[in-house]
């Protein structure tokens, strides 16, 4: 509105119309409304035009609010980098002043949980009962394999997901074996999800690979940590 009051062709017109009003009632002898309410209507755009024309040109600011990523980076907090760059098509970026994430139906989360691939390395992964668990809740492409001897292993390129074990991994590329291995697979296949795990409470908690990689967990987390961990980076 107060464009239209500031724009030269709105104070022209009201102009116009006082000058219009006057002659209207002055040819009627003032018996009628009309003109005297065209002219006050006039009177007051001009006046408004005059007062606003003299006041400072102030611009309005927008206000973003912040946006927050559901992506988690589980293995170390100043690991903020990897979050950023290495994100899945289905990771959903939330502006929490108005919007809120959708929540997919129980039948599109079925789906979805269908088309994530996921892949684990360990030695012993015939006795490890996550592949089956995942699986039973949904998880129908996980798959599991003794090692990595090839980083262009068909079962690392297809994969979205990778889980390796610390210990008894990775031995034929890498004397640090499984995290070797996590951290060479997280640099050439930046966008994938790498995340370590292991049994053992006492191995090398300065390794790079913790700072590289996704996330970790112990091997004898609950299988709801697992899944946590993979449904926060999808």
């Amino acid at each position: 509105m107060k464009k239209i009051v500031e724009s030269l062709i709105t104070f022209l017109i009201a102009l116009a119309g006082l000058i219009v009003g006057i002659l209207w009632g002055y040819s009627t002898k003032w018996s009628e409304y009309d003109p005297i309410i065209l002219i006050i209507i006039s009177i007051i755009e001009i006046i408004g035009f005059v007062i606003l024309k003299s006041l400072p040109n102030q611009t309005e600011s927008n206000t973003t609010l912040p946006f927050y990523s559901n992506s988690v980076n589980l293995a170390n907090e100043n690991n903020n980098s990897n979050v950023n760059s290495n994100t899945n098509t289905n990771n959903i970026t939330v502006n929490l002043g108005y919007e809120e994430k959708e929540q997919p139906s129980p039948e599109n989360e079925e789906k979805r949980k269908a088309l994530i691939r996921i892949l684990f390395v360990d030695d012993k992964h015939k006795d490890f009962r996550m592949v089956s668990i995942l699986k039973k809740s949904g998880w129908t492409n996980t798959k599991s394999v003794k090692d990595i001897t090839d980083l262009d292993d068909p079962k690392v390129l297809e994969a979205d997901i990778i889980f390796v074990d610390i210990n008894g991994v990775g031995t034929t590329l890498f004397e640090d074996q499984g995290l070797g291995l996590a951290s060479a697979l997280k640099k050439k296949y930046n966008k994938k999800k790498i995340f370590i795990y292991s049994a053992d409470t006492n191995g090398d908690r300065f390794h790079r690979a913790l700072r590289e990689v996704d996330g970790c967990l112990s091997k004898n987390a609950e299988p709801y940590q697992f899944i946590n961990l993979i449904q926060e980076n999808i």
